[in-house]
């Protein structure tokens, strides 16, 4: 990991210990309760090569990084702690799918000169997201922000010969795979809103890929990269079980 990001992630722990530690210290009035969501995620981002890359294959590029949608399979179990009604905080545990579409130009000598190539990088993590947040709780109209940290496990690339998904793929997973990072933080913001409805947006601090993962494969060859930068959008619904466990229906928070 570069030193930059390495000193990002010390100053992210730091934050989580302090939320922690405010979080603990105002334990007895605070008001618990558990908040089950989904989340359709919508994530880009960046991918560049290096530049030794592109002195030795100067054709090459990143055409695009087209936006990712996906419904499946994401879950979070939250569970919220009120200090009132306007602060408070919550964390959670959760699995997501989150990923990148790349459009790149690569040197295949077997082939032709350059080729066009459509790659869709993704993993499924567990994460532990924490956070604060700020606002009218009995009207479910409150701000948050905090920061999530997950763990890869299982990996999947797949990629087409052209720009688009046209004709056959190549596919390739693995379970605890080395090619992206071992721990993935990163930052999040958003707004709950009447109704259950959850806007957030998340920023990754470090690469998603490990850009020093080599391949006997050149598409899957990641020493090419020089950032690999992720963030994504995401629209959720988020339901109070408490009342699942009284033996009442499950109501939109």
């Amino acid at each position: 990991m570069k030193r930059n990001n390495m000193n990002s992630l010390n100053k992210f722990c730091l934050l989580i210990a302090l939320i922690v530690v405010l979080g603990v210290g105002k334990a007895m009035a605070q008001k618990v309760y558990p908040i089950t969501s989904g989340e359709m995620i919508f994530s880009t981002g960046t991918t560049e090569f290096t530049d030794a890359y592109l002195q030795q294959y100067p054709g090459a590029s990143v055409s695009e990084n087209p936006l990712r949608f996906t419904m499946f399979f994401h879950f979070t179990q939250y569970w919220h702690l009120d200090f009132g009604n306007n602060f408070g905080m919550f964390m959670g545990l959760g699995v997501k799918n989150v990923g990148t579409i790349s459009d790149e130009v690569l040197y295949n000598g077997a082939v032709s000169d350059y080729q066009n190539y459509k790659i869709i990088r993704r993993v499924y993590t567990g994460g532990v997201p924490l956070a604060l947040k700020l606002g009218s709780f009995k009207d479910n109209l409150y701000f948050f922000g905090g920061g999530e940290v997950e763990f890869p496990v299982h990996f999947k690339e797949k990629y087409w010969n052209s720009h688009d998904r046209d004709g056959s793929k190549t596919k390739t997973n693995e379970w605890f795979g080395s090619q992206t990072q071992t721990v993935m933080p990163s930052v999040i913001a958003g707004v709950q809103f009447p109704g259950g409805v959850n806007l957030k947006f998340k920023y990754y601090l470090n690469d998603f890929l490990n850009n020093d993962y080599t391949a006997t494969n050149f598409v899957s060859d990641l020493t090419r990269y020089k950032t690999s930068q992720l963030w994504y959008f995401s629209l959720s619904w988020q339901f109070n079980t408490a009342y699942i466990f009284k033996g009442e229906e499950a109501r939109v928070y």
